[in-house]
């Protein structure tokens, strides 16, 4: 896999909020795509770390503790940003129906953000080809494809 490069720095102009354009808006979100998959990698190479160490026994309860514990599904800000740019936004959709996305105090943001950072990780492991059903395969897992 060949090396990335760091991304050129996007310098957002100040403007007036009636200046603001659609391509300042794209650099916005473009930025806060790349952050968000930056967390997701880094749970995934973390992941993928203690997999091919045998630190992990079951792979669902080591991917639930994983993102469980990311600021992106603690905090509701982060939450926010998480549902609105992961690819699997739908997923807890999917998984659940609309069953427990909303409280009695809004949406639950850190319950959508979860299940979609989850499948966002397993998605990034697949990509990686790390076969999350097979443990025997484990200690075979190639960290140099996380670089």
């Amino acid at each position: 896999m060949a090396t990335r490069k760091k991304p050129a720095r996007v310098e957002v102009p100040r403007r007036a909020r009636d200046e603001i354009t659609e391509e300042d808006c794209k650099a916005a979100e473009s930025i806060l795509d790349m952050d968000y998959m930056n967390d997701v990698r880094g749970v995934a190479k973390d992941l993928a770390r203690a997999m091919k160490a045998g630190e992990v026994d079951d792979f669902h309860d080591a991917l639930h503790e994983a993102v469980d514990g990311t600021q992106r599904v603690i905090y509701t800000h982060q939450a926010k940003l998480a549902v609105l740019c992961s690819p699997n936004a739908d997923a807890f959709f999917e998984e659940f129906g609309d069953e427990g996305a909303c409280t009695r105090d809004g949406i639950a943001w850190e319950r959508l953000a979860f299940v979609a950072m989850q499948r966002d990780v397993e998605k990034e492991l697949d990509v990686r080809s790390v076969d999350v059903n097979d443990p025997d395969s484990w200690p075979d897992i190639d960290l140099k494809e996380f670089d």
